[in-house]
Parts: C-alpha cells; structure tokens; sequence
C-alpha cells in the first residue's frame, strides 16, 4: 500500500512537473509578447505625437505663407506675423532675387528651385550652434511659383518629448531618421551620439525599418544589455522610433511568478492530481486575460493613430482660426464639417457593433428595391468622390427576411469602401441576382484592389486596408456578422489593379402575398 502510495505521489510529482514546466514555458512566452506588444503601442504613440507636432509646425508655416500671398510689402508683413510663432525661426521670403546669404543654408541647390517652383521642402534634421535640433523647411506662397516662405523649425520640443519617454525604471526610447542617425535618445549615456552622429547598435536595424522592412522585436541594444522592443516609423519624414525596455525588468514579473509557481510544484508533490489540473486552469486563466488585453491594446492602437490624425487636423483649423482671416472661413468650415463627419461615422461604426440581430424583428425585404435604395443614399458620397454608381437588379425581384437597418448598414459599409477605392470617373456596380435558394447582393468597384495574400483574413477584426480616417478595422467584420446572423454569408474577390467585388449572400424567401 505505502509502495501504491509512492508510485501515485511520484507520478503526481512528475505530472505536475511536466505542467509546471509547459506552463513556465508558456508563461515566458506570453510575458515577452505582452511586453512587446506594450512596447509597440507606445511606440506608435510616440510617433504619432511627433508626426502631428511636425504637422502642426508645417500648417503653421502654410498660414503664414497664405497670410502674405499676393501682398505689398510681403516681408515686412512676414516678419510681424512670424512673431507669434516662436517655433518658427529666421522665416524669409524666398524669391528669384532672394541673395545667397538669406538663402536657408541646409536647403541644397535643388531643393531651392524646386521651392520657388512650387514645392514643398524640407532639409534633414540638424543642430545648430547651441546644439539645438532644428530642420530648415520652404513652402509655396500662393498658386503661382516662383515666391516661397521658409523657416527653420525649432525641433527641441520634439527632442524633449523623446526624452520624457519613460518605461519603467531604466526603459527608454530612440528617434532615428532615414539613414539611421540618431536623432533623439532618451538614455542619457546614448545622447552623446546625437550630437556627435555616431551609429549605435540600433542605427542600421532603424534604417532598414524605415525601408519598411520587419523589426526585431529583441536585440542586443547600445546599453550593452539585451532588450525587448516595440518600433513604429513615420512615413514623411521617414523617421523611426524604438522603445526599449532591458529584458531583465521587463520580465521580472515573470521571474517572480515563476519563483511562486516552482514553490507551489514542489508543494503540490504531496497532494492529488486535482491541484495539478486547478494549477493549469490557473495558467489558462492568466493567458486567457492576456490575450483579452491584447485585443484591447490593438483597438487601443488603432483609436489613438485614428484620433490622432483627426487631433492633427483639428489643430491645424486652429491654427487657422487664431490668424483671424476671413480668406481662411471656408476652409475652416469645411475642415470643421468634414472632421465632424468622420467622428460621427467612427460614433456608429461602434454603436452598430452594440446592437443585436433580432430574428423576431425581420421583415421581408424585396432586395431589388432594397439595391435602388442604397444607391439613393449613397449617391452624395459618391458624387463628392466624383464615382458613379450602377444599380443592376434580378431580372425578378428575389425577397429575403431581415432587420432593414443592419442589413442596410452592412451594404451601405461595402458601398461606402467601394466609393473610397475608386478613382474619380469610374463606376461602383451594385448588381441584385438569384440562384436556387439563394440571393446575392454584389458591390464591385475598380479601385487598386486587395492582395491575394490578405482576403483569407479580411473579415477579420481589426485588419482594415485603411491607414486613415475612422477605420479601426471593425466595419468588415461586422458586416459579416450581421449577414451570418440572417442566416447567410459574406465573399470576395479581387485582383490587384482591376478592383474588387464584396458578396451578401442571403437565403431566399417566398414573395409575401
């Protein structure tokens, strides 16, 4: 018996060893991708705060420029106005006539004609004598080239705000630019290098993510110790940022869990293999949160990079606003009306996902009318797009049953995509057709189409094709929600450069008598 007792303690020993070492292994795992993806979002963030602060910092140069366009005394009047925005440094009137020595000194030859010829551009960041960082940048005066207003746009803000980035106790992050220069560090013992522009160990691998090329999500940074990290990249300029977080802090919740965990093994040996099997759903549990976590980090992710770019605009209008021109109204109301819009649009895409599908409360729906009447309503959106809309009906009207306001804000969702793909000039089709027992409602439009690699995927929540806007990535996959809940189901098809065709396909019912 006391043998039976043994043999049954030591399997257990063993059993419970086996989950304790699958579960420290999971444990490492998850912690480091929580911590990855933590370190992504921040990232992210940081580059969005500094692709608006860049933004803001143009819009302000633009207004100045349109405040003196086609005025006498132009330079005079630049130089008033230039004192209400302190960023703004040494801003010149660039013209034909402009002498060598009032040109901006980091703008090449080139860069110089293609400002007077109506261009937008920029110099790469550099520092000034007192060691400030600062980026010369020209914008077009009026519609007619040949005049330019520039400026050296004082960059120490930026600067700053990489700094204040904080993780933890000894976690920080790095700003590079194309080239992999460092730009803006956040370690202090790394902001040498910022101004002596020596490469660090992360130098060549930020350059090679500003080509668009993967990221290491750990490497062995310039602080002589390895690091996890999250990277994101601004696309003009085309600048990285990495935040860094050693691994040693950043797993040592981890450590410390599995310092418990093997405590709780080696007690466990003398009990039965319930605890063993209430340990794992413990693990399971913990995973579980994790992984809920994650699902809100990415829609956390997609919210502040969707807000941001409407807060970047916002205050841009701002901007606009505080020059007190009246030439500037329309394009504030506009601005105003447009960025309305599209936060009343993100409002419902998310009050849609709330609201429930009611088999009590379908009703049959004839979906030839139903086609003609998503046209109708779509017909604003796509003459201000300049798209033309097609309807094509059933040669005999197939009828389905359903709730009319979902089923219409999915197909209105796929009319609303189709018009935004497509270029000015061509045509969106909305084609009505039957076959047995089933009804389809196609959506085709001529826009770039959609990788073959991604229509696996593309219902899937948080994949939007969309880089801006109020596109989290939620409308396909409620679409295909609602459409399964009415019993029917969702397809596309697309090929790069012809455009794409989006499916409801619903079950058939008999026409009402």
């Amino acid at each position: 018996m006391a043998r039976k007792l043994l043999v049954l303690v030591a399997s257990s020993g063993i059993l419970i060893a086996l989950v304790g070492l699958s579960a420290i292994f999971l444990l490492r795992r998850s912690a480091e991708r929580s911590s990855q993806a933590a370190l992504a979002v921040i990232a992210e963030q940081a580059a969005s705060r500094i692709g608006a602060y860049l933004s803001h910092q143009r819009e302000m140069l633009r207004a100045l420029a349109g405040l003196v366009t086609g005025i006498t005394e132009a330079e005079r009047r630049l130089a008033q106005v230039a004192l209400d925005a302190p960023s703004l440094g040494h801003v010149t009137l660039l013209t034909p006539r402009t002498p060598a020595d009032r040109l901006p000194q980091r703008l090449a030859p080139a860069d110089v004609v293609a400002a007077l010829a109506g261009r937008e551009v920029a110099s790469a960041l550099y520092f000034r004598e007192d060691l400030t960082p600062a980026m010369d940048v020209c914008v077009p005066a009026g519609a007619t080239a040949g005049t330019a207003v520039c400026a050296t746009l004082d960059l120490l803000e930026l600067q700053r705000q990489v700094q204040r980035i904080r993780i933890g106790e000894s976690g920080f992050a790095l700003a590079f630019d194309a080239e992999g220069r460092l730009l803006a560090a956040g370690a202090p013992a790394l902001r040498a290098n910022v101004l002596t522009g020596e490469p660090i160990a992360e130098s060549p691998l930020a350059s090679r993510v500003a080509r668009g090329e993967p990221a290491p999500p750990q490497l062995h940074g310039a602080i002589g110790e390895d690091v996890l990290a999250g990277w994101a990249r601004l696309s003009d300029p085309r600048w990285t940022v990495v935040v860094e977080e050693p691994k040693r802090e950043a797993l040592a919740p981890m450590r410390n869990a599995l310092i418990g965990l093997s405590a709780v093994a080696v007690a466990a040996l003398f009990v039965t293999l319930a605890l063993g099997a209430a340990q794992s759903r413990r693990v399971l549990d913990t995973l579980e949160t994790e992984e809920r976590w994650r699902t809100a980090g990415r829609i956390a992710t997609g919210i502040s990079h969707d807000l941001g770019h409407r807060l970047a605009i916002l205050q841009s209008t701002a901007a606009l606003a505080e020059a007190n021109d009246p030439a500037y109204l329309p394009l504030i109301r506009d601005n105003l009306r447009a960025e309305t819009a599209t936060l009343k649009k993100f409002v419902a895409d998310f009050a849609d996902l709330s609201r429930e599908v009611s088999p009590d409360q379908f009703l049959p729906l004839d979906l030839n009318a139903f086609a003609h009447s998503i046209g109708r309503t779509a017909v604003p959106h796509a003459e201000k797009a300049g798209v033309h809309i097609t309807v094509m009906p059933a040669a005999e009207a197939p009828w389905v049953n359903g709730d009319r306001y979902l089923l219409e804000r999915a197909a209105l969702n796929l009319l609303s995509n189709a018009i935004e793909a497509s270029p000015p000039g061509v045509q969106v089709s909305i084609e009505v057709s039957q076959r047995d027992t089933v009804a389809t409602l196609k959506v085709t439009d001529r826009g770039p189409g959609i990788a073959q690699e991604r229509l696996p995927r593309i219902f899937d929540a948080f994949k939007s094709t969309k880089r801006t806007g109020a596109h989290v990535g939620m409308g396909l996959p409620n679409v295909r929600r609602i459409v399964v809940a009415h019993g029917g189901d969702t397809a596309v098809e697309s090929e790069l450069g012809r455009g794409s065709t989006f499916s409801i396909v619903l079950p058939v019912q008999p026409r009402p008598a």
